[in-house]
């Protein structure tokens, strides 16, 4: 199942997963199903933030209707030592089991095997007494922008193997899935539709050029990247129209999606949501 994580008014018009962290629970569609509360780990890493304390988490999964909530976790950085990684996931999953609601634990990626395997038997632990209905894998989304696929990969296998059912985080774009090649029980999530689209990217589904970014608004980033082709464009509008999804005429379509942060963005979660439930099987 492909979750695509809100942090803005942008939304699609179509029942979707969508998960958001308190930060953003008022970007939440109303028709999103099933949806899901994060803990907001991951943006008390990026702006120095703690995540909302137990009581809160809880009050808001139950006001929010969420059908899984994550319990805080402040992620280690992805350098850290094998001991320093293992003392925050142990304060990490310290703090988990204390909820007075089943907030499910969330054990982070590290290269060291047996720090890992440490963290994931605490994270286990958590999860039996909570009764949370799975575990959640941080953490990764460092590794992936340094192309580390296959540790992600072995270490989302080692929790799936080990809980019966993970979601991992941040993972959810189809260049990354294609790449970790996870087994489909594996539950993702995605943010970068619509970040991309803020940097003026379009996402392409791995059949078309191979998939991955193109630039399309002629501005100028901070570093290259390959820009939509007049073909890419054209084949773009015949996947989604194969899917019986309209747009306008070619030089149309590409106008707007120079112009348009929104259409640019709805247009990502599309061709996300598409592709994700024809290779993997899920929802929508």
């Amino acid at each position: 199942m492909l979750f695509l994580t809100y942090t803005n008014s942008v939304s699609l018009q179509l029942p979707h997963p969508a998960m958001v962290s308190p930060r953003y629970i008022k970007y939440l569609p109303p028709h999103a199903a099933p949806r899901w509360l994060d803990s907001g780990g991951y943006l008390a890493l990026k702006r120095g933030a703690a995540p909302p304390p137990l009581r809160e988490l809880c009050r808001l999964c139950e006001e929010v209707g969420a059908d899984a909530c994550f319990a805080p976790d402040i992620p280690p950085p992805p350098d850290a030592d094998s001991l320093t990684y293992f003392r925050i996931e142990m304060k990490n999953f310290s703090t988990a089991s204390a909820s007075p609601c089943p907030l499910a634990p969330v054990v982070h990626v590290h290269p060291s095997p047996g720090a890992y395997a440490a963290a994931l038997r605490l994270a286990l632990k958590a999860a039996r007494e909570l009764g949370a209905p799975l575990i959640g894998v941080g953490g990764a989304v460092p590794h992936l922008t340094a192309h580390r696929y296959a540790l992600v990969r072995i270490r989302a296998l080692e929790a799936f193997q080990a809980a019966g059912r993970i979601h991992i985080f941040g993972t959810g774009s189809p260049t990354a899935l294609t790449r970790l090649s996870l087994p489909s029980d594996v539950s993702v999530d995605w943010a970068g539709w619509t970040l991309k689209a803020s940097y003026g990217k379009i996402v392409l589904p791995p059949e078309i050029g191979g998939g991955g970014e193109r630039h399309v608004t002629g501005v100028k980033l901070h570093k290259k990247y390959p820009v939509l082709t007049v073909r890419e464009a054209e084949a773009l509008r015949g996947w989604l129209g194969e899917r019986s999804f309209g747009t306008p005429p070619l030089e149309a379509f590409i106008e707007k999606l120079k112009k348009s942060y929104v259409y640019r963005a709805q247009i990502n979660g599309l061709v996300a949501l598409l592709w994700h439930k024809e290779h993997r099987g899920a929802n929508p």
